[in-house]
């Protein structure tokens, strides 16, 4: 993970901040992405909990 101060003295994921923008240029906004990310976080867990030991 590679960490760059953002302009409010923040420190970014670089690899979060190059999704951001790229789902930017392809039309998505803050919100799509937040929807999208949430829904495969949810399918991640339910897939984990079958495979579980």
């Amino acid at each position: 993970m590679v960490l760059v101060p953002s302009e409010d003295h923040q420190e970014l994921d670089m690899e979060w901040v190059t999704l951001i923008m790229r789902a930017r240029s392809m039309g998505f906004n803050q919100d799509e992405v937040r929807k999208i990310i949430k829904v495969l976080a949810e399918s991640g867990k339910d897939g984990m909990e079958e495979t579980a030991v």
